[in-house]
């Protein structure tokens, strides 16, 4: 169960901002003057609840977070597993509180950002590209977990851990895994169950080696990033004279066989 211990709060000295490789759209200057303030998160500590007052932005600087949604009825659906380089709280923009839960999954270290900060241009155009990147992601699992069968939910999800890894500098093809087989599962929509047949499955056929949590990658298409998926393009609509003669040939066509026969 997550640790309801309050995280540390440590103001964050200003020009150490600037030093972090995840903000190259962002002048140093701009960064030199945001007001950071640095919470350090035990494994299993909450950052913030839905309907927590005063919602800012957290920046992921180290550990592993997951975030989620709750229903008044007591159902919890997983929505992200931010790591660092990832933000966490864009939802909440606009908003009075948070709208949704964040726990941390391993020790970590986030930046927060008071939402005043975002008055600033650049740094507002910057978090408007990473909204639009998240929404894209979102969009690609809404459309792999509606989809895919269950071995290649997995499949996808752990080939998304890989190219995260990779893009942070660490290896693609060893790894491990910081949530448990519920909270993967409760992320794909699949049963605690089926996760574990589906990573069975992978291993018997010689694709990955699982030892509890840690993860080796052994076949090279399954090292590959897995790479978000184009929303669909909307169906032009055609215009009204064109279909209808168009149904009228392909009316007529149909009816000729019928016509020779007579």
């Amino acid at each position: 169960m997550p640790s309801h211990e309050a995280p540390t709060i440590t103001p964050f000295p200003p020009e150490e901002c600037a030093m972090t490789t995840q903000w190259p759209a962002i002048p140093e200057d701009a960064l030199s003057g945001l007001p950071f303030t640095r919470l350090r998160l035990p494994a299993r500590g909450w950052l913030f609840h839905a309907g927590q007052p005063r919602p800012g932005l957290y920046f992921v600087h180290a550990g592993y977070l997951r975030t989620s949604v709750g229903s008044d009825d007591g159902r919890e659906r997983i929505t992200a597993f931010p790591m660092r380089g990832d933000w966490v709280g864009l939802e909440s923009i606009g908003s009075e509180c948070h709208a949704s839960d964040a726990v941390a999954l391993d020790a970590s270290e986030v930046w927060h950002l008071p939402e005043s900060a975002m008055a600033d241009a650049a740094i507002a155009h910057r978090f408007a590209a990473h909204c639009a990147r998240q929404l894209r992601e979102q969009q690609a699992w809404a459309l792999a977990v509606g989809s895919l069968c269950a071995e290649r939910r997995v499949l996808a999800f752990l080939q998304d851990q890989a190219r995260r890894h990779v893009e942070l500098g660490c290896s693609g093809t060893r790894f491990t895994l910081r949530m448990t087989r519920a909270e993967m599962g409760n992320f794909l929509a699949l049963q605690i169950e089926t996760v574990t047949r589906a990573l069975a499955k992978l291993q018997a056929g010689g694709r990955v080696r699982i030892d509890r949590r840690d993860v080796t990658l052994l076949a090279e298409d399954f090292a590959q990033p897995w790479r978000e998926t184009a929303p669909p393009q909307p169906r032009a609509v055609p215009d009204r004279r064109a279909w209808r003669a168009s149904r009228s040939r392909a009316r007529g066509e149909h009816r000729a066989p019928a016509h020779g026969l007579m």
